[in-house]
């Protein structure tokens, strides 16, 4: 059990919480957090298509240098956005109700 001071402190965050952003607090409450922008996922998906596409005029070209390139681009933009998907916070969403 918490004490009365416990209580009034998790009344104060709720309360700021839900003035500052109140959509997030409300998916909080729910139980459901906001999806992943994507707005941190184009530059990758950007560069995937370009060094896709050297890779390929250098295949339809027979042109060695430009496969090596495509293809090392290609593995340089994976390895990439994978160190960046395993640096961002990891969050548990647990699916059961929160009594209000």
């Amino acid at each position: 059990m918490l004490s009365q001071y416990d209580r009034q402190q998790l009344e104060l965050i709720s309360s700021r919480l839900h003035i500052d952003d109140p959509d997030f607090a409300r998916s909080m409450r729910d139980g459901r957090l906001r999806a992943e922008p994507t707005a941190r996922r184009w530059p990758f998906v950007l560069m995937g298509i370009l060094a896709a596409m050297v890779f390929a005029v250098g295949v339809l070209l027979v042109a060695v240098l430009f496969m090596i390139a495509g293809g090392l681009a290609f593995t340089g933009v994976v390895f990439w956005y994978r160190a960046q998907v395993r640096r961002s916070p990891k969050v548990r969403v647990s699916h059961r109700r929160i009594p209000r």
